[in-house]
Order: structure tokens, then C-alpha cells, then sequence
């Protein structure tokens, strides 16, 4: 065994959820500018977009919401855990309820904006379980039912 050092460059939490989805829109855009002239006779111009969106910067928007959804199942799961008014951290996840609640605060916001987006619109969510909105109005169940801190 020898010392090492470990430099990750691509954390992504509560804090910081926001700024991940600009930098996609963002991606997305010069991409679509990138490729802008074959808009007309590409067909499913912005499906290519989302692939080429993806191998660029390794996540496209469907994936992005797959992670939503993935971290913000495990946050309503533990509200439903802790339980009104419980401070202590829960051995399953380390996460207090403040810090739950923090997070499924952020990934409502950030999912709001997600899905009027109209590019995301484009997505074929049909597959999704469950839908974008569905998921938005869990979220938004649990920060209504849960006491403020």
C-alpha cells in the first residue's frame, strides 16, 4: 500500500445541482449550434443532439433525469424513515432530516425547470417511471408535509 491522491472534479449535490443543469442546457446549445445546419434535413435532429450532447459531455438529458430520479427516491425514502420532527441521522443513508430535506428542496427546483424545458419536452419520457411531473409532485407532497426546521 502506498499513499495516494484522489482529485474529483465532477461532485454533484444539493449545493451544486442547479449549475449542472445550466452547464447541460448549455452543452446542448452549442451543440445545437454546432450541428444548426442540418436542422431541416436531419431527421430527429434533436434525438442526434441528445447523442451527441451525451458522447461529448457523458450525460445527456434523459440521463440526468434518471439521476434525478435516483437520489430524489432514496430522499423521499428516508423523509418516510426519520419522520417528522427526528433530527438523528439515519444509519441507512448518514443524512439527518434537515439535510433530506435540503436536498429534495433543490431537486424539486431544479426539476421544475426541467420539465417546462422545451428541448427536455423532446425527450421520449414514455418509458419513464415515474413521469418527470409525477415525480415533481412527490417531491412537492413531501416538502409540504414536512414540519419547516
Amino acid at each position: 500500500m502506498e499513499d495516494t491522491i484522489s482529485i474529483n472534479h465532477n461532485w454533484v449535490n444539493g449545493c451544486n445541482l442547479a449549475n449542472m443543469w445550466h452547464f447541460l442546457q448549455q452543452e446542448l446549445c452549442a451543440v445545437q449550434q454546432e450541428v444548426s445546419e442540418w436542422r431541416d434535413t436531419m431527421p430527429d435532429w434533436h434525438h442526434h443532439c441528445q447523442v451527441i450532447m451525451k458522447s461529448c459531455s457523458g450525460i445527456n438529458f434523459e440521463e440526468f433525469y434518471q439521476f434525478l430520479k435516483v437520489i430524489a427516491e432514496r430522499r423521499l425514502l428516508l423523509v418516510k424513515k426519520i419522520g417528522p420532527g427526528e433530527l438523528q441521522c439515519s444509519e441507512d443513508f448518514g443524512l439527518g432530516l434537515q439535510h433530506t430535506i435540503f436536498d429534495i428542496s433543490r431537486i424539486a427546483e431544479v426539476l421544475a425547470s426541467v420539465v417546462v424545458n422545451p428541448d427536455f419536452q423532446r425527450v421520449d419520457t414514455s418509458r419513464f417511471l415515474p413521469q418527470p411531473e409525477d415525480l415533481l409532485q412527490q417531491l412537492q407532497e413531501a416538502l409540504a408535509t414536512t414540519e419547516p426546521l
